[in-house]
């Protein structure tokens, strides 16, 4: 398996200062929830990133293990982690739910990076392969389950740039893709695919079409977004609500943008619907409380928003090692019962406002505690 990830020499040549604030503007701070430790990750896991809950209310998570590299470096593992998917069962304990094979790899990589993750219709579990930094072709895998358990995974879509989170509305996937073209410094173009269901045949899989233009480009691009181009990273995060709005989140402009569906599953209008965060990262919705539940990669925070789009901090602390499970650059959030579950996916980027500085053992998962 080839090296996938070096962090500092990939990501921050990227980086541009995004401004002094490491704070979110225009946001309502209550007292601040304590997160505590969910789990500290055997070495399968190093850097875990996305979530979703399957059909018997357990909670997948990804975990690409981006810092195979750095670990080694360190001394901190003897050999390259392969990629997995980590299942935490409803006592919260964690164990390994999938590894992937090698017949699972990309050919050219010779690897898989699995990034967002998501519950289909089907039953089925779907995944971002993201191949940007791998150097292989970005797909989107199924991984076909029988009651509950993994059985194989199958190809179904691929040609995207970087695939980074996955999310169905009634038959459709939804794919975020992070860098659809950028200006550094000046603009980054991102948008969303959408995907039916029907679509997705592992015999013959959808192959897009190279983003050229606002004006050519794949028919199954639902809608684009320009941010501003200080790192590079545009669409990010992206949830429905149970009204069917799409919520993307724009990660170097710190905002969330709404868009609204017809019935039809056409889009209407998009516009700005939270902003204040630093880097916001992957989103979750919650039919529950009816809020947003949305990670600051830079900021080492959590939010909660509301659906008029108010921010609420929930939690937030400096660097750490997350070993007392304080937040770590946490990559994703989802809430199960009365918790909200937390990767902490320790990412470094080597941006000046971003709070943490390197990857570190342990690698752990947060969680906290929701009022009944």
């Amino acid at each position: 398996m080839k090296t996938l990830f070096k962090t500092t020499a990939l990501v921050s040549a990227m980086v541009i200062a995004l401004g002094c604030s490491t704070a979110a503007q225009n946001t309502h701070q209550t007292d601040l929830k304590k997160p505590t430790l969910l789990a500290k990750l055997p070495v399968a896991f190093n850097s875990p990133a996305s979530l979703t809950i399957d059909a018997y209310n357990n909670v997948l998570f990804t975990s690409p293990n981006l810092h195979n590299e750095t670990f080694l470096k360190q001394g901190l593992i003897k050999s390259p982690a392969v990629p997995v998917i980590g299942l935490i069962n409803q006592n919260d304990t964690v164990e390994t739910w999938y590894t992937f094979k090698p017949t699972d790899m990309e050919p050219t990589s010779g690897t898989v990076v699995p990034m967002g993750i998501a519950k289909g219709p089907d039953g089925n579990i779907y995944i971002a392969d993201m191949q940007l930094w791998a150097g292989g072709e970005s797909r989107i895998l199924r991984v076909n389950v029988k009651q509950g358990q993994a059985v194989d995974v199958d190809v179904v879509a691929k040609g995207l740039s970087f695939p980074n989170a996955v999310a169905w509305h009634d038959n459709n996937l939804y794919i975020t893709d992070t860098v659809l073209a950028t200006d550094k410094g000046k603009s980054t173009t991102s948008g969303v695919y959408k995907l039916n269901i029907n679509e997705l045949n592992a015999e013959k899989p959808v192959t897009l079409a190279k983003y050229q233009s606002q004006q050519q480009h794949d028919s199954h691009l639902f809608e684009t977004f320009t941010s501003n181009g200080s790192l590079g990273f545009g669409a990010n995060g992206l949830a429905f609500d149970d009204q069917g709005n799409m919520f993307t989140g724009l990660m170097e402009d710190g905002t969330v943008v709404k868009t609204t569906i017809d019935k039809n599953g056409q889009k209407l209008n998009s516009r700005i619907f939270a902003k204040g965060m630093v880097a916001n990262d992957g989103i979750h919705w919650d039919s529950h409380s009816q809020a947003l539940y949305i990670t600051d990669l830079f900021d080492n925070a959590l939010y909660a928003i509301s659906t008029e789009g108010a921010l609420t901090l929930l939690a937030k602390n400096g660097d750490t090692t997350g070993a007392m499970g304080e937040l770590d650059a946490p990559g994703e959030a989802i809430v199960r019962g009365n918790k909200v579950y937390v990767t902490n996916f320790d990412a470094a980027f080597g941006a000046p406002n971003m709070v943490n500085q390197k990857p570190d053992m342990p690698v752990s998962l947060s969680v906290i505690q929701l009022e009944d």
